[in-house]
């Protein structure tokens, strides 16, 4: 998974176009990411519910879905079918309800619990071995459904890339377009959606070019002003050398100057020796510029400009008799166009993807709050604006290439910095869950059930001020690293509460809804959780044990049984 990263893929190898093979190949990126998170959490919760047949029915179509999948991306392999892991979660939707419910002649649910001043917010608790069973059950076949639906969802990814025919789109009207509404546009639709999307000072791509045209403008004014001789090498120069912040510009600016500096001296020699003998160039050109286009991307930016300044002296030798001062105004033209790129850089977002990204990171988790509120509303029947959920997504998209450019710079990390892939991750998990939910259950599926539903309302609103506070904080600025938010914890309680009460409740499907649905949202809690930087223990405070492997740690997505009553 680290390997998929943009970081760690080749800028000319990214999926990054706007067509539709390059966005299914990210969505499916997204996709291995969401189902693994909940494999991840199956192997946390499945030693306190004990054996579930049906749930491991469905992790095993999902793994071949997934094996599938890998082999239908490889050029040449065959196309993924979505058939059978359709199947499968129709078929584990049809039985799951009997068997996840306690036997007949268990007792009654415990009766509600004030708050008594404490801030919890979920009023259901228990110590019974039983119930704890019973209601890890209930989150071990959500967290399995979850997984095949992200199976599911990536071997649709897959064939979009491979051009292959869709299923109808199952999102509701209401939640249109869906995750996939690329898969049957014209290329030329799709690369305006992506102009009007970065049609925002908020966007990098827009400030690139917004940087780039400025930094251009600028060295053409500057070459007319001082009438330099070959005033185009200034321009590819400012193209060449500018990179997307100050620093990086600068960086570059010393290789750049030191190998053009070592051209321009190679360059003169050649030119004092040979003189004005264009057969000797037009010879010595094919290999010399065959040796300055494969050894630059291998040993760097001074070898490129360097064995560059070469090549252009003798493209020039053919033309028209030229002596050492060639080489002169090739070096004038490179640091002035250099100088330009770092002016230009300096003034117009200097610090590059780094301030974006945390401008950008913040809105994603407010816009993530907003989608999984309106998310439960609509399944609640609680009042909702609408909209919310498209918002997350196209956030989301701004979010990911912000952090694309972010990780191709240099940048020093301060103490405290955030997990800027985990946030990322939180916002992408949102939208994927929001759309499987709002794709499968029935709107005011739970109205049947008011007191469920406001609970469901109640912590989402939790779960969504937790999201907003994080979001709050990013913004600040950097920070020392803190204990977890209170909020967190509450709203992770409170979810986990449901299940137990879930367990009591008739084998109705929109129990199971509400489970499906406080499953999800305690995943979005863990996934915010990773996102501040972790509290370092203090001087002679021992840090917890790591989970031995194959052992899940204490209580961890409420395997174990819920906190007794303070």
């Amino acid at each position: 998974m680290d390997g998929l990263r943009f970081s760690r893929i080749p800028l000319m190898e990214r999926p990054a176009s706007a067509s539709a093979a390059d966005r299914a190949l990210s969505h499916a990126a997204t996709a291995l990411r969401h189902t693994r998170s909940h494999l991840l959490r199956i192997g946390r919760v499945n030693d306190l519910a004990g054996p579930l047949p049906q749930a491991a029915a469905l992790v095993r179509a999902a793994a071949r879905a997934v094996r599938a999948a890998g082999e239908g991306v490889r050029t040449g392999g065959p196309v993924p079918r979505a058939d059978p892991i359709e199947t499968a979660i129709t078929a584990f939707e049809t039985v799951r309800a009997t068997p996840f419910h306690p036997a007949p002649g268990t007792r009654p649910a415990p009766a509600p619990e004030p708050d008594a001043g404490t801030g919890r917010i979920g009023p259901y608790r228990t110590s019974d071995p039983a119930e704890a069973a019973s209601a890890a059950r209930l989150g071990l076949g959500s967290i399995a459904l979850e997984a095949a639906e992200g199976a599911r969802f990536l071997t649709l990814a897959v064939r979009i890339s491979r051009r292959a025919p869709l299923p109808p789109d199952p999102t509701p009207p209401a939640a249109r377009p869906g995750p996939f509404w690329y898969a049957h546009e014209p290329a030329v639709r799709l690369w305006w959606a992506r102009f009007l999307a970065n049609l925002t000072p908020r966007s990098v791509y827009f400030q690139n070019a917004v940087r780039t045209a400025a930094a251009l403008a600028a060295a053409r004014l500057l070459v007319g002003g001082l009438d330099l001789t070959h005033g185009f090498w200034v321009l590819l120069a400012t193209l060449t050398l500018m990179r997307t912040t100050a620093a990086d510009t600068g960086m570059a600016l010393r290789p750049a100057l030191t190998g053009t500096l070592c051209g321009a001296a190679a360059t003169a020699v050649m030119l004092m020796l040979v003189g004005d003998r264009p057969l000797f160039y037009a010879v010595a050109l094919p290999a010399t510029m065959l040796t300055a286009f494969a050894v630059g991307p291998i040993l760097g930016l001074a070898w490129a400009q360097g064995t560059f300044t070469v090549v252009v002296a003798m493209v020039f030798a053919q033309l028209a008799p030229a002596s050492w001062k060639l080489a002169e105004a090739r070096l004038v033209d490179v640091a002035t166009g250099a100088a330009v790129g770092i002016l230009t850089g300096l003034c117009a977002w200097p610090l590059g993807g780094a301030r974006e990204l945390r401008r950008r990171t913040a809105e994603l988790l407010a816009d993530s709050a907003a989608a999984l509120h309106e998310t439960v509303a609509v399944l609640t029947g609680a009042p909702a604006r609408g909209g919310a959920v498209r918002r997350a997504r196209r956030s989301a998209v701004l979010t990911e290439a912000t952090y694309a450019q972010f990780r191709s710079e240099h940048h020093a990390v301060p103490p405290g910095a955030p997990d800027w892939q985990a946030a990322l991750l939180t916002g992408q998990h949102t939208v994927r869950g929001a759309e499987q939910l709002l794709a499968r259950i029935a709107p005011h599926s739970l109205v049947g059930w008011p007191g469920v539903a406001d609970t469901l309302v109640r912590d989402a609103d939790t779960a969504a001020a937790a999201f907003r506070r994080e979001g709050a904080a990013l913004l600040s600025g950097p920070r020392a690293p803190a204990p977890p938010d209170p909020l967190l914890g509450e709203a992770r309680t409170a979810l986990l509460d449901e299940r137990v009460m879930a367990a009591h409740l008739p084998p109705d499907p929109a129990a199971l809804h509400a489970v499906d649905t406080a499953v999800w949202l305690v995943g979005l809690v863990d996934d915010l959780a990773a996102v501040p930087a972790a509290k370092a223990p203090a001087e002679g405070e021992v840090s917890p044990p790591a989970p031995t492997p194959g052992r899940p740690a204490a209580h961890p997505d409420g395997a174990g049984p819920p906190r007794p009553p303070r």
